[in-house]
């Protein structure tokens, strides 16, 4: 199989994410300091909805939901009166009558993106986003700005059908936004070798592309340990970070680089911004061994670009 490579200009990559930093720094700031919220409210937005709906992490956590980017606000009162509870016994349609979809669906309405948990941590991830989907988003969303994230862990143990019918679901939320599907390289393998089994032994970039042809995604990111490949439908292209005398994986690096390409959908960059952003983020954040700031990303970036020949 020809696999279309596509490197990508990093140097010019950089170039327009200090431009964006220098510009917002205010709210890449505001957005850094809430990276471990499951609520992380929108710096961008002009003004705030205030709601009376309270979401706890307990209700998030269920829905197999890590992150969502939301321009709400709650009011004071909002967790004495409104919460929402969540059990690990709970079911979709259990939520669906307890938990208020139309208050669900209010919240969504003014939010932009959702990164879901891994696949293989969240009880019956199917049946939720599948219910959460034809019960609330179709509903919430009528555009196509919004950004979804998924991610499916390590399927060790998983058949066939169960993954097909996640990787189902999930194909059905780019009928209300951008699909994006993380996973890191052993992860990908993983789930070539359980579902696509062939005659030949192909490289294992023409095994992510094969693959990424199968589902109903808009991208696919494989994350190593210095770097992402983008698979979409015009082909690949390889992000490599910043050289470092040592590369091997630390602890949080994919949990930074996706704190960074959300924030990268987040400023409307484009999705090879977006990996570089993410690259940049979790790479200041081995570098310094704290929360990036702008000052720290931009301090980053150029001295990333000095190094680029």
């Amino acid at each position: 199989m020809y696999v279309s490579n596509h490197p990508p200009d990093t140097a010019l990559l950089l170039a327009k994410l200090a431009d964006t930093i220098r510009e917002y720094p205010g709210p890449v700031d505001q957005y850094l300091q809430q990276l471990g919220e499951y609520e992380i409210f929108n710096p961008l937005q002009a003004s705030a909805e205030i709601t009376e709906q309270y979401f706890p992490s307990a209700f998030w956590e269920r829905l197999g939901i890590r992150h969502i980017i939301s321009g709400n606000h709650h009011s004071k009162t909002a967790s004495q009166k409104q919460e929402v509870t969540a059990t690990e016994t709970d079911t979709w349609c259990h939520m669906r009558k307890e938990a208020s979809v139309e208050a669900l669906t209010k919240y969504l309405r003014n939010c932009s993106l959702i990164q879901f948990a891994d696949y293989v941590s969240v009880k019956d991830a199917a049946g939720f986003w599948d219910g959460l989907f034809a019960d609330v988003i179709k509903k919430a969303i009528d555009k196509q700005a919004f950004d979804f994230i998924f991610q499916l862990g390590d399927i060790t143990g998983r058949r066939v059908f169960e993954v097909d019918e996640v990787l189902d679901v999930i194909g059905q939320y780019t009928k209300c936004g951008s699909v994006s599907l993380v996973m890191d390289e052993q992860e990908a393998l993983k789930l070539w070798d359980l579902l696509c089994g062939v005659n030949y032994e192909p490289s294992p970039n023409e095994k992510f592309q094969l693959q990424f042809g199968t589902m109903h995604i808009d991208s696919l990111l494989i994350f190593y340990n210095n770097g992402v490949l983008l698979c979409t439908k015009e082909g690949q292209s390889d992000f490599t970070g910043r050289s470092w005398n040592n590369i091997h994986a630390y602890p949080h690096s994919r949990e930074f680089f996706l704190a960074g390409y959300r924030l990268g959908l987040l400023l409307s960059l484009t999705i090879p911004h977006a990996i570089v952003l993410g690259l940049a983020v979790s790479g200041a954040y081995r570098a310094t061994a704290s929360i990036p700031t702008s000052c720290t990303l931009l301090t980053y970036i150029n001295d990333w670009v000095s190094t680029i020949h």
